[in-house]
């Protein structure tokens, strides 16, 4: 039985949370369906590429997730230690014949290692054109807030606008556009309905609440949206959790480990400073008389969590007020290989000890987490409070 099968196996059977969970599992499986039918994928690296404009063009797009950074070749072009795990994992994926079946792969400049990312596949395919490396594209938008950085987001914007129609031979148009919005809209909803269920009174687990909410960035979100919605009732039915509410920040979270680990020792996660968790929809697209281009961008440019918004004042703007609304603790992920929210760390630790706030450094792989760091975990969750 091949993936796609599995998928439709689980739709038919009418459970919404264990089809999130298998998409969730399986993020390709969509994407490599629909690419053997001919229909073409762009595969994005980050949150900050605009979704609705891949799906105007009449384009599926899938975020990539391959989970795996030990392809034999990335040894022989990456330096360890110098990019983190998930950057890895998609340059192996991408060099190794994994990702032949993208029409485009969308790097935005989100952060300086996607930029390394985009710059290394453009080197390996110079260097030996025979692999099978998809179509790169880098979409160089700031985050800085200045004038200037709007203007050349906007601007490079329109140029992805075009790229995208050239790919598919199809012109975005507004209708497509607003379609698209709507579409993506709807399944922000879902997600911050799910998010209502998570505060004083939880209902779902972290471990739980991450493949749902992720799972939106692999499947179409009209295919998305409905089964969302029908797992929020489900879970609006449950009683509330019993536990330590923790709110986890640092670096981006692409796996439940440390979720799976801290509930494991009798907390609930109800918070993510992180596009993979509670920040992954924000808010809505203005759907109205506006140049539906523009209003997409500028979703993107001021309303999508990077780790390159300046000034700090912004940057720590939802952690500040998460971490003060119903939150008993919050865990830093910083892992070994993490070079940039490190640089937050301090900051931040200081603010939630002005405010009281209990706190804990985990610096080491979520996915493989020590004997040790359990037991300071299971201190940490048991010193809340007293």
């Amino acid at each position: 039985m091949t993936n796609h099968d599995s998928a439709a196996q689980l739709r038919n059977a009418a459970n919404p949370i264990e089809w999130l969970t298998w998409h969730y599992e399986n993020p390709a499986a969509e994407a490599k369906a629909l690419a053997a039918d001919g229909f073409p994928v762009v595969g994005i690296t980050s949150n900050t590429v605009p979704w609705e404009l891949i799906r105007a063009a009449g384009a599926f797009p899938c975020m990539i997730n391959p989970g795996n950074e030990n392809y034999a070749d990335i040894s022989g072009f990456m330096e360890e230690g110098v990019f983190e795990e998930r950057i890895r994992a998609i340059f192996g994926a991408a060099i190794s014949g994994e990702l032949h079946y993208l029409s485009l792969l969308l790097i935005p400049r989100t952060s300086e290692q996607e930029y390394k990312l985009y710059l290394y596949l453009r080197e390996v395919a110079r260097l030996d054109p025979k692999r099978r490396i998809p179509p790169v594209y880098l979409y160089d938008m700031l985050h800085t807030r200045s004038s200037e950085s709007y203007s050349y987001g906007l601007e490079r914007t329109l140029c992805l606008k075009k790229r995208l129609e050239e790919l598919t031979g199809t012109l975005i148009n507004d209708k497509a556009l607003l379609h698209a919005i709507e579409e993506s809209n709807l399944a922000r909803k879902a997600i911050r309905a799910l998010l209502s269920l998570r505060g004083q009174k939880p209902r779902a687990t972290g471990t739980e609440a991450l493949a749902f909410i992720g799972t939106s960035y692999f499947v179409s979100r009209d295919e998305y949206t409905p089964l969302a919605e029908q797992a929020v009732k489900v879970i609006a039915s449950r009683k509330a959790l019993a536990g330590k509410r923790l709110m986890i920040t640092g670096a981006s979270l692409n796996h439940r480990g440390l979720h799976r680990a801290l509930e494991k020792h009798g907390a609930v996660v109800v918070a993510e400073d992180d596009w993979w968790g509670s920040r992954s929809a924000g808010g809505d697209i203005a759907d109205g008389p506006k140049d539906p281009l523009k209003t997409v961008f500028e979703k993107y440019y001021f309303d999508t969590p990077s780790p390159r918004l300046f000034p700090f004042e912004l940057a720590d703007a939802w952690f500040q007020q998460t971490s003060t609304d119903e939150i008993d603790g919050v865990v830093f992920y910083l892992p070994p290989e993490d070079c940039v929210a490190g640089w937050d760390y301090p900051r931040r630790r200081h603010y939630l000890d002005e405010k009281g706030i209990p706190h804990l450094l985990v610096r080491e792989d979520a996915k493989s987490i020590s004997e040790e760091c359990h037991q300071r975990i299971e201190t940490f969750v048991s010193s809340i409070g007293r």
